[in-house]
């Protein structure tokens, strides 16, 4: 039986790369104080990422 990584292309992953890269990269420049209705923030949730939901487990870093 095929998992569904086996469906993932090599373009899938390096696009893949690409987003996590741009993530890491927009994380860093994480602004001062609250950034609860910022415009940084809602980038970011644009990606599927949400810097204020805490995630466990992993070292991603994104979490």
């Amino acid at each position: 039986m095929a998992t569904p990584a086996d469906d993932l292309s090599q373009a899938d992953y390096s696009h893949m790369k690409k987003v996590i890269g741009d993530a890491r990269r927009h994380l860093a420049q994480r602004p001062w104080g609250d950034v609860t209705r910022t415009r940084w923030r809602w980038s970011l949730m644009n990606w599927g990422h949400d810097p204020l939901v805490r995630r466990g487990g992993g070292d991603s870093g994104l979490g």
